[in-house]
């Protein structure tokens, strides 16, 4: 009812109720009214006062019974009305607030009640409270929504097992879908199941977690494989607990099935990358062990004493030698670092993949001339452009011209081709070296996979090249691939790139302009590094060369040395332990003595971040350590 009702006054005797007996009357729970065949309210028993609410009945005698009720059900009263008029019975249901305003269905039924003459005289109104009813009904509804909701986004099947009788039903359709079966197909018992769908290997353990949930607590759960129709080997996962049934003792089950065939695969691609990852780390120590294996007996057979200039430099050539070695691999893993992790920016330009291969050929050149191979180059006449960053490009070609010479026996044959048609340039690698099957070959740009190759470790290196030249392909926009035809029938990597077509043409390769030589003088040079040994060796390596040489060891004792003194040149590390050396260098860019000095960042921080700070800060070259002494000789001879 609404919340128009009369306002409370002084309880009136109620109105004498029909014969229908006074007892069910009074003590119904329901909301029982007598109304007159016109639908006037004549009376409301006490327990349907209370559910509706009303303080005082009297106001409301009299009232048309369909005026208390919302416009949008009024026709709906009226029609069950006409029905108990007629000698039927009415029925609907429908909403309506309390006289106080409390919202609440109810569940109506109208009826005639019969005078002497056997015609109705008065007409009966029950309506029931189902307001709770309705909520639990709402509430179900959106239970099973939310279930339904959640099976679909887990792609969840739903089953229920009686392990007792051995029946099951399928409670989704999704069931039938992961099954494989068709909807409306009777379900299987368990025993069935096994037998049905279960791969051969499975089916004791399935047997197994069916008698551990009969015998125990009753809850279950399995993961095994099912075969399809084609033969192919898909992974499910059961779970099922105990589900109290009609106050049944909880003897059933209910529980999910799922596909988890990607899971299983991903797990296996994890387990095996990490048993790669182990590989390669305990080759990673191999590796760096080597070298320093002769540096450490060189340190050892210099402190002995004095030896002629041939035993010592034959000394000092194999410490450079391995200490090349060393920071090639450094520099390996720093560089897959950066391109794989996104850091690395191209610098493209429009350019002919013939000048990369002959840059790059030229940088291989020795591996492949000291293995005795024979290398065949095919390039078209016409320009083969593309739109790429030099410096990486020829990276590309190097590295797979290196892996060709690594893994071809010596005397080996290795052809370099490149076609082109409307939309593509390409670039192969052709060998007739070691080869691979066809499962490495799937994967021999993955991170680490060269582990696979030999066991002998004869080729060296890590195993990064490959992963290297896969990740700066595809930031240009290309593919790579490698075909095989097994172990000793070599292989064939193949490099696509996109073809410039619109019409620019690649610039001329650039050439460095010719140093003119000159009386070099004798430089004054400040060395700032904390790490002793290493300020020292330096110092002792530029001395030599003729220069003159002041080490300090913090940039405190550089910043005091600077005000008696004047420098051409000032060689700093940056992870000096007071002052940072690019704050160092902004310093000493403000200082009259060092205001025009060359200043070199010697340093192990290399990331393109690095060099854009040392810049900014001032510095005019930035090198890694180990420092590339041929270039540090060249930066001094430029300066002297």
């Amino acid at each position: 009812m609404s919340d128009s009702f009369p306002p409370s006054s002084v309880v009136p005797p109620a109105p004498a109720v029909p014969d229908i007996g006074a007892a069910i009357y009074d003590s119904s729970p329901d909301c029982v009214k007598v109304l007159d065949v016109d639908g006037r309210m004549l009376s409301m028993n006490k327990n349907g006062q209370c559910a509706m609410e009303i303080d005082d009945f009297a106001p409301l005698v009299g009232l048309a019974w369909a005026s208390l009720w919302p416009p949008e059900t009024v026709a709906t009263v009226l029609t069950a009305l006409d029905a108990a008029r007629s000698g039927g019975t009415g029925r609907f249901g429908a909403f309506c607030q309390t006289a106080k305003g409390t919202p609440k269905w109810w569940e109506v039924i109208v009826a005639p009640i019969l005078g002497a003459d056997g015609q109705p005289g008065r007409i009966l109104a029950m309506s029931r409270d189902v307001t709770g009813a309705r909520q639990a009904d709402a509430e179900l509804r959106q239970s099973v929504e939310r279930l339904q909701l959640a099976t679909d986004a887990a792609e969840l099947g739903l089953w229920t097992w009686d392990p007792v009788s051995d029946k099951v039903t399928w409670d989704n359709e999704r069931t039938y879908d992961i099954l494989g079966v068709g909807h409306g197909e009777p379900p299987v018992n368990a025993t069935r199941f096994a037998a049905d769908f279960l791969h051969p290997d499975d089916v004791a353990r399935f047997a197994q977690a069916v008698a551990a949930s009969v015998a125990g607590d009753l809850r279950f759960q399995f993961q095994g494989r099912v075969l399809d129709k084609d033969g192919a080997v898909r992974w499910l996962e059961l779970y099922g607990r105990p589900h109290d049934c009609a106050g049944q003792p909880r003897t059933q089950l209910v529980g999910t099935i799922a596909d988890i065939t990607a899971r299983k695969l991903a797990e296996d691609k994890l387990r095996d990358a990490d048993r790669r990852k182990d590989e390669f780390l305990a080759m990673l120590a191999h590796e760096l062990r080597n070298p320093l294996a002769p540096i450490g007996a060189a340190a050892e057979l210099l402190k002995l004493g004095k030896f002629d200039e041939a035993r010592v430099r034959r000394t000092s050539e194999i410490i450079s030698r391995q200490v090349s070695h060393m920071t090639h691999l450094v520099n390996d893993l720093l560089d897959v670092s950066r391109v794989t992790g996104g850091v690395v920016k191209l610098d493209t330009a429009p350019l002919d993949l013939r000048d990369i291969v002959a840059d790059a050929v030229e940088q291989s050149g020795p591996l492949i001339l000291g293995r005795g191979h024979k290398l065949c180059i095919h390039v078209p006449p016409e320009a083969s452009t593309v739109l790429g960053d030099a410096k990486r490009l020829v990276q590309i070609v190097g590295n797979l011209l290196n892996n060709a010479a690594k893994y071809t026996p010596d005397g080996g044959k290795i052809d370099l081709r490149i076609a082109i048609d409307d939309e593509r340039v390409t670039l192969s690698v052709a060998d007739n070296g070691i080869g691979m099957e066809h499962q490495l070959a799937c994967r021999v740009f993955d991170l680490f996979s060269q582990a696979e190759h030999t066991s002998d470790r004869t080729a060296g290196g890590l195993g990064l090249g490959l992963a290297l030249v896969k990740s700066l392909v595809e930031m240009h926009g290309g593919t790579v691939s490698c075909v095989s035809g097994g172990t000793g029938a070599g292989s064939t990597f193949s490099v696509s790139l996109p073809r410039l077509c619109d019409g620019r043409q690649a610039p001329l390769a650039a050439h460095a302009p010719e140093r003119v030589a000159g009386q070099a003088r004798t430089l004054d040079i400040l060395v700032v590094d904390d790490n002793v040994d290493a300020a020292a060796m330096l110092a002792m390596l530029l001395e030599a060369s003729g220069h003159r040489m002041t080490v300090e060891h913090s940039a405190r004792d550089a910043l005091a040395r600077i005000e008696t003194a004047r420098f051409d040149v000032c060689l700093l590390d940056i992870g000096l332990p007071d002052m940072d050396g690019n704050a160092l260098a902004a310093r000493l860019r403000s200082h009259p003595h060092t205001r025009g000095a060359l200043l070199v960042a010697i340093t192990g921080y290399g990331q393109e971040s690095d060099r854009q700070r040392s810049q900014a800060a001032g510095f005019d070259q930035h090198m890694v350590k180990p420092v590339d002494t041929g270039r540090l000789m060249d930066v001094l001879a430029e300066v002297a």
